[in-house]
């Protein structure tokens, strides 16, 4: 005889469901880290409403922010719990009242955060080609990993990118590369075949390399070559053209499919800085106050965000 069967719990079923939905998500770190985060508000929503379907427990994510919120956690980690549970639900995470964040709590991608060892040294010559296209182009661990002889691309205004096939949330995205950057990338494409790796296992697997801060670090480049570019006659109205041509192109939204155009505020006056992040930024000798075009164009076209207060505080404030 085999083994009889059990009917499976409400709980089981529900991590289950969540399970396989975030299945798709290649790094192993971030899907788990998913998956752990949102196994907690299945926990939360059983414990305190008894919610036996995913529709009930979507109508608690505010509630479950308030008992997160009253344990008192950091607001990045409120972020980092909710995150998950906004994708799964298809909800906006910005529509969930929660604290804001401040960059002097942010960890991720900081410089002197880490030991240093053999894996996550940066002078270590066997990671030499990685971090000298990272300082160049700014992409995930995961996405340098994935690149291949075809990912040297133009994009829609005609600019050179470093084309990732599947980017974060599974979405094709394009890198552009400044001016002076543009002979050095395209030498590692150069007679490759279309689905040769750019990078052997060795180069990026297993090591501890701080490719985020890199990435950070390429984002303050961009931000000063198109703030210095903005100073010249019709650059402005050119740099506009391109964020709208990309935004036609690649800016859907996820239900309708249709084009979500981007508004004039978004790209015209300045941001300015407040309180926790002025502090940090006055304390490190930073600007306080940033070009909003400027900083689209980085957001946009450097790092696939399409928001301007995650770029300043995640990338450009980065020490």
């Amino acid at each position: 005889m085999g083994k009889p069967k059990y009917k499976q719990t409400v709980t089981r079923l529900l991590k289950d469901d969540a399970r396989k939905f975030f299945a798709h998500y290649d790094n192993n770190k971030t899907r788990s880290r998913y998956v752990n985060n949102y196994f907690k508000f299945i926990e939360f929503c059983r414990s305190e409403y008894s919610c036996k379907t995913k529709e009930e427990c979507a109508a608690h994510i505010q509630d479950y922010e308030a008992s997160i919120e009253s344990q008192g956690f950091t607001a990045s980690t409120i972020h980092n719990r909710l995150a998950p549970v906004c994708i799964y639900h298809n909800i906006n995470l910005s529509e969930i009242q929660k604290p804001k964040r401040a960059v002097s709590e942010y960890t991720r991608g900081r410089k002197n955060n880490r030991t240093i060892t053999p894996n996550s040294d940066m002078d270590n010559p066997r990671y030499a080609r990685s971090i000298l296209l990272q300082k160049r182009v700014g992409i995930r661990r995961n996405e340098l990993r994935k690149l291949t002889g075809n990912d040297f691309v133009l994009d829609e205004s005609g600019q050179p990118c470093v084309r990732v096939k599947r980017g974060k949330g599974g979405k094709m995205q394009l890198q552009r590369i400044l001016p002076e950057d543009v002979a050095i990338i395209e030498d590692y494409f150069k007679g490759k075949q279309p689905d040769e790796r750019i990078f052997g296992a060795k180069e990026i697997s297993g090591n501890n390399i701080n490719y985020h801060y890199l990435r950070a670090k390429q984002a303050q480049r961009a931000y000063s070559y198109y703030l210095n570019r903005l100073s010249d006659e019709g650059y402005r109205e050119q740099l506009i053209q391109e964020i709208q041509q990309r935004a036609s192109a690649y800016r859907r939204d996820g239900k309708t499919g249709k084009p979500i155009p981007i508004s004039k505020n978004e790209l015209t006056g300045y941001y300015w800085l407040r309180g926790k992040n002025k502090q940090f930024a006055i304390k490190n000798e930073l600007s306080v106050k940033y070009d909003r075009l400027a900083v689209m164009a980085v957001s946009i076209f450097h790092l696939s965000h399409w928001r301007a207060d995650v770029t300043i505080a995640s990338y450009l404030l980065v020490v």
